[in-house]
This record gives structure tokens, C-alpha cells and sequence, in this order.
């Protein structure tokens, strides 16, 4: 895949399944903007970056706050001129049944998981529909063929989801943040392809990733077991969600949309 001159801007770029989108971006000649709220890991990472780019920029900042996310897609516009791909990957996990989850912990969830995923996709759509609309407007108004949307610029929103979002035990705030994302996903895909832009979302089985935390290695080892027995090809990695992220991303994939593309390891229904 090659997206020389492409800018990719990757939420949640410092660590996990961010970082790894984000260097393998870079690795294929893209410029890359990572936005995270993690000053440390967000600056080593960009140090990583660039060892690969001269062409990538680190913004601090918080998905969840609109103020921090405007102004991470302004920074990026204004250093490379535009996006091409804005990749979703920023989030937490609070888990806790039903019963004993407490407020605080649902409600960050969600704010992070599921409105950050709408603040971000709000703000690159400004910006990326502000062109075509005053051409579809002056169209309109001369009385001229209304543009298609093979005539814009082919963006792409990927956004990663879980499979956690058939529901999943112990996790109510963030099976339900990752189900959102899914009617974002589609919604977005539906009202924004007469732009050229599309929509797409990832959707990944257990991934070791450092939002797991200690999951598997704590209890010598037992959770780590567990998922093992459950899922036929193992835990994932990181680069098995890139790739993905990438493809959907690609000029291979560039006629659809509205995708939720399930990253099973060969489990079928649940995570």
C-alpha cells in the first residue's frame, strides 16, 4: 500500500493500535499527525516516528474535551494542508458489572470512547465538506450538474470498535461505547459519500494492548489462559488492527463504505 503525500491523523497515536497505524502510515510514505493525552508515551512515540518521517507532529490533548480536538485538526491541517484519514483509536476501559459500576467510570467511558469518536469525525467533516459544498451551492445555483462525488478528495474515517460490542461481561460502559461507535460508523457512511468521504469500523477480538493493562499477566497468568482457550488464533497484536486500518485506508478498498470489518481470530459472535 503506498500513500505517499497522504496525511494520516491518528487519535490515541502513542501507544497500542494507534502507534503501530501511525508508524505503519509513516512506514508507507504518509505524513502522520498522533493525538494523545499521554505526554510521555506521546513524546517517545513521536521520536519513533521520526526516525521513519520528518513528516509527523505529536498534539497533546484530551478526545473527550471539543476545545483540544478542534484544535488538534486545525495543527494538522495547518502544518500539512489537510487530512486524508482520520483513524479513531483513542480509549479507555473502566470495567465493572452493571450493578457496582460507579457513574464516573460509565460516563468516562463514554466521553472518550463515543464522543470522542463524534468530536473528531465533526471536526474533520468541517472541514473536509467546506469545498464541496460551496461547489455543489454554486452548481446548484448556475444551474449546472451537481458534482459526484468521484470529483472530491477520497477520505477516509476508520474507527475501531470491539467485538466486546455484542456485549460483553463485566464491561456494560464500554460494550456500550463500542456499539455507538458502529451507528457513527454507518450514519457517517450514509450521510457523507456524496462528499467523497467514508466510513468505516474495525472491530478486533482480545488485543494486547496497554489498555488491558495487567489482564495478562495478573493471577500468574490465568486471564491470559483463558482468552487463549477461547480464541483460536490467539490474543492479537497491535499490527493485526493496523493492517487492517491501512487497508481500509488503501486505493484498494476505495469502492465502499459503511464497513465494520470483525477481526475474530477465528471466534465467531462474541469476544
Amino acid at each position: 500500500m503506498h500513500f505517499k503525500d497522504k496525511v494520516a491523523l491518528v487519535t490515541g497515536g502513542a501507544s497500542g493500535i494507534g502507534k503501530e497505524a501511525a508508524l505503519r502510515f509513516a512506514r508507507h510514505g504518509a505524513k502522520v499527525a498522533i493525538f494523545d493525552i499521554n505526554q510521555q508515551t506521546l513524546e517517545t512515540t513521536h521520536e519513533e516516528l521520526k526516525k521513519v518521517t520528518g513528516d509527523a507532529i505529536a498534539i497533546l490533548g484530551d478526545a473527550s474535551q471539543k476545545d483540544d480536538v478542534e484544535a488538534c485538526v486545525e495543527k494538522a491541517i495547518e502544518r500539512f494542508g489537510t487530512v486524508d484519514y482520520l483513524i479513531n483509536c483513542a480509549g479507555i476501559l473502566r470495567d465493572g458489572l452493571i450493578a457496582k459500576i460507579s457513574e464516573a467510570d460509565f460516563d468516562a467511558v463514554i466521553a472518550t470512547n463515543l464522543k470522542g469518536v463524534f468530536l473528531f469525525t465533526q471536526a474533520c467533516v468541517k472541514a473536509w465538506t467546506k469545498a464541496p459544498l460551496e461547489r455543489i451551492k454554486a452548481a446548484k445555483a448556475e444551474g449546472k450538474p451537481v458534482p459526484t462525488p468521484s470529483e472530491f478528495p477520497d477520505r477516509r474515517i476508520v474507527t475501531i470498535s470491539s467485538m466486546a460490542a455484542e456485549g460483553n461481561i463485566g464491561q456494560v460502559a464500554y460494550a456500550a461505547s463500542k456499539a455507538g461507535v458502529l451507528g457513527i460508523t454507518r450514519t457517517a457512511a450514509k450521510e457523507l459519500i456524496q462528499y467523497n468521504i467514508k466510513a468505516h469500523a474495525v472491530q478486533p477480538t482480545l488485543i494486547d494492548t496497554p489498555i488491558i493493562g495487567d489482564l495478562l499477566t495478573k493471577e500468574d497468568g490465568k486471564w491470559k489462559r483463558f482468552y487463549e482457550g477461547r480464541i483460536p488464533l490467539g490474543i492479537g497484536k497491535p499490527g493485526h488492527v493496523a493492517d487492517a486500518i491501512l487497508w481500509l485506508c488503501s486505493e484498494e478498498s476505495c469502492f465502499m463504505t459503511g464497513n465494520v470489518l470483525q477481526l475474530n481470530g477465528g471466534k465467531l459472535g462474541e469476544l
